[in-house]
């Protein structure tokens, strides 16, 4: 993931930081002028506009980047990528209209919020589509890990295995890939990614993969039970969005969740960086309308987000592209 990063220097000099003029994504900085051609060929990972045309650099103060010999001997070496490979980490749905407007990375984080059938078909589908090889726009299975938590004992096998057909993939090793935990209480949801989840991702973290963190339904527990203790039901919903934008700061986080629970969603919507509504349109029960709300992340402490719309039909969510 491209971020600002400081590179460790033993005396003052010229700090360049090169962004894309477009977006503002800020994609290197480096003490010389030197930019691969290579990369001025490629995309900005943001926004998807050619480099060439909106690579640019600025001075950043040298002062801000001072640091001691000592400190530079124990830092890590810092490998630069190019826009290249950070492409190849994206993940997506692999639905061109939906994936154009949000643009994916593995440090992103998003809540998708609509019928629970519409909900846990575009997380199916991510999942497996991140699985497919680097060369088909996903991840590969080798490099990465999908961990679930099932909160509305909804998972749907099944799903998973209509989605890797038609990928052509092999499904006993796509479902191996898979890891399931279902919860049954509030608290049980609370203690598990609260306390458990961190450890669960501690193991599967290993040799530098990919983790994407699935939470299907997360409100349905507490909806669903009228004896519930609000106050304390809302403390829960706090802890659990705490913890999950702990996460989202290293991992990817999805999660879902139904129109129908706005009584806990306010702490929740906060955590994520991007935000998908589904509704039925007015016009035609068979089509959806797909709510699109994002946060850049340079710009996300200051509050500006941009919001798009598309319209989907049912075939479109189920059915991958052909070739």
């Amino acid at each position: 993931m491209y971020g600002t990063i400081v590179v460790p220097q033993l005396r003052f000099g010229l700090l360049l930081e090169y962004f894309c003029s477009r977006c503002g994504n800020i994609l290197k900085e480096k003490t010389t002028l030197q930019v691969q051609n290579h990369q001025i060929k490629e995309e900005c990972p943001s926004c998807g506009a050619l480099l060439i045309d909106t690579l640019q650099n600025r001075r950043v103060e040298s002062e801000e980047v001072e640091v001691s010999a000592q400190a530079a001997s124990l830092s890590q070496s810092i490998e630069f990528q190019t826009a290249y490979q950070q492409l190849s980490t994206k993940l997506g749905f692999d639905i061109k209209r939906i994936d154009s407007l949000l643009n994916l990375d593995t440090h992103d984080s998003i809540c998708i919020i609509g019928e629970q059938r519409y909900t846990q078909l575009l997380i199916d589908r991510l999942c497996v589509h991140t699985l497919l090889p680097r060369r088909y726009g996903g991840i590969g299975q080798d490099y990465s890990k999908i961990i679930v938590i099932d909160a509305g004992n909804c998972t749907n096998v099944y799903q998973y295995v209509d989605f890797c057909r038609q990928y052509g993939l092999e499904i006993n090793k796509v479902l191996r890939n898979v890891v399931v935990s279902r919860v049954f209480t509030i608290y049980q949801l609370a203690y598990l990614i609260t306390h458990d989840l961190p450890k669960i991702i501690e193991k599967f973290s290993t040799d530098n993969k990919v983790l994407v963190i699935v939470v299907y339904d997360l409100l349905h527990l507490f909806s669903s039970d009228p004896h519930i203790d609000r106050i304390d039901a809302k403390n829960l919903v706090k802890e659990i969005s705490n913890s999950l934008r702990k996460l989202s700061k290293d991992w990817f986080v999805i999660v879902s969740f139904t129109h129908s629970n706005r009584q806990y969603t306010k702490p929740l919507i906060t955590v994520f960086d991007k935000c998908i509504k589904i509704t039925n349109d007015i016009d035609d029960s068979n089509i959806m309308r797909i709510d699109i709300n994002s946060r850049n992340r340079l710009l996300k402490r200051k509050g500006i987000h941009y919001s798009r719309s598309t319209r989907l039909s049912e075939s479109e969510l189920l059915l991958v592209p052909s070739g």
